[in-house]
């Protein structure tokens, strides 16, 4: 009697195309970029080859229209991209160019690369934190750097659509000099170490090496003098630390939102002493928000009739320097995520800025290593954005976009576990007859 012949099984060639291999390549392609963005602007301009800076981003773009294709999300977010179209279609008529909306896309590019791709990092979890962890040490390293040798890029500075941009500032605050590292600016190497040290202090299993990271980030993130991410990584910290307390958790979720919310409009409503802002406090870089660039766009949106509609998604932040639009150039900073979601979208920005509380609830209510490193990651940006344009900082867009994908995939799953409902039944197996 003759052996069944074996059924062919197709061995995975290792040329094969692995698409969540891909993905986290190009995750870590961007953490490097923007880790050593300042350095390498310097050296690839030497070079002639600097256009290698923008392919992360550009490689970010092209896997987002790729995982359109099957990309399972609700209406909220498919609502959302549909506000993002007629924004643009707004800002057109508010005399943008396709140049801004291509700018201002590619700019919130790792957003939408985190938001359809990031789970998939997942996969790749190990090799994502190694790399995370040397690019937190490198970063460490590079104010070392910074403040005791003389680096070469420090205060270069390169050219975009006939607008100087800064490769790696050399500034002072308060008689002190603000190391950058490798970075271009200072409070972007903040951003960077906070976020780098809450991912890694939420996914690491010994409690020790937590606090370690926990205190070493902290010292990082104080040595760039930068104020906002101090107060967003020891928030993120302590809401980390009673999320066991889950309705204190969501009143400190509400009030963190509610309070950039509010920011803003407070300069609006009391008159602050201008020479608070010529007084070298540690506070004086607040009041020139509350004093001057705060109500000022406020003001303008307001005097433009955009109160409502915004000027429209290309019109505001880093796209007008890199395209210039006539009667645009106050848009260019806004120092506050809500008055930039504001500008560009109008009453529906302040809506999505408002959608940071049910994404922290969901990711609250999560008891894994990862969602807790999204939750606190995604605090941490939070707060940041009460004094940043966060949507200008490519790995709190990143950040920001996984936390988004990951609560939408664990909101579907709870869904799809949730037990139908049945309907009653009578003894003889009819439905509706007891």
């Amino acid at each position: 009697m003759m052996s069944p012949t074996p059924a062919y099984v197709e061995k995975p060639s290792i040329m094969s195309f692995d698409k969540s291999t891909a993905i986290v390549l190009v995750a870590i392609s961007l953490i490097l970029v923007e880790t050593f963005s300042g350095a390498l602007r310097f050296y690839l301009d030497k070079a002639g080859i600097s256009v290698l800076l923008y392919a992360p981003k550009v490689a970010c773009l092209l896997f987002f229209a790729l995982e359109l294709r099957s990309f399972k999300a609700g209406p909220g977010v498919w609502l959302s991209f549909l506000v993002l179209l007629l924004s643009s279609a707004w800002a057109v008529l508010n005399g943008a160019g396709a140049g801004n909306f291509a700018f201002a896309l590619y700019g919130i590019s790792p957003l939408l690369f985190g938001l359809a791709c990031g789970d998939q990092i997942t996969r790749h979890r190990k090799l994502f934190m190694w790399v995370i962890a040397f690019a937190l040490m490198a970063s460490l390293g590079g104010i070392v750097l910074d403040k005791y040798t003389n680096l070469p890029w420090k205060g270069y500075s390169y050219s975009i659509g006939g607008t100087e941009l800064s490769a790696n500032t050399t500034w002072a605050a308060e008689d002190a000099d603000r190391p950058a590292g490798f970075a271009r600016i200072s409070s972007a190497l903040a951003i960077i170490i906070s976020i780098f040290s809450l991912y890694l202090m939420t996914m690491v299993r010994s409690r020790m090496l937590a606090i370690a990271i926990c205190g070493v980030g902290l010292a990082g993130v104080v040595l760039t003098t930068s104020k906002a991410p101090v107060l967003a990584f020891a928030g993120a910290v302590a809401l980390l630390m009673i999320t066991r307390f889950r309705w204190t958790t969501r009143g400190a979720i509400v009030a963190a939102v509610l309070l950039g919310v509010a920011l803003p409009f407070i300069g609006m409503m009391y008159d602050f002493d201008p020479n608070k802002i010529s007084t070298g406090s540690s506070l004086s870089s607040i009041y020139d928000r509350l004093i001057n660039t705060w109500p000022n766009v406020i003001r303008e949106l307001v005097s433009e009739d955009r109160a409502y509609t915004g000027a429209g998604f290309g019109l505001v932040g880093s796209s007008v320097a890199a395209f210039p639009v006539a009667g645009a150039d106050i848009f260019m900073i806004s120092d506050s995520t809500v008055v930039y979601l504001w500008a560009t979208f109008g009453l529906v920005g302040l809506f999505l800025y408002a959608l940071h509380i049910p994404l922290f609830f969901i990711l609250a209510d999560i008891t894994s290593r990862y969602g807790r490193a999204m939750l606190a990651t995604g605090f941490c940006i939070c707060i940041v954005s009460w004094t940043t344009d966060t949507l200008e900082v490519t790995l709190a867009n990143l950040f920001l976009g996984m936390a988004i994908g990951h609560a939408l995939a664990a909101r579907s799953q709870l869904r799809a576990a949730a037990p139908k409902p049945v309907e009653a039944t009578s003894w003889n197996g009819l439905p509706g007859l007891s």
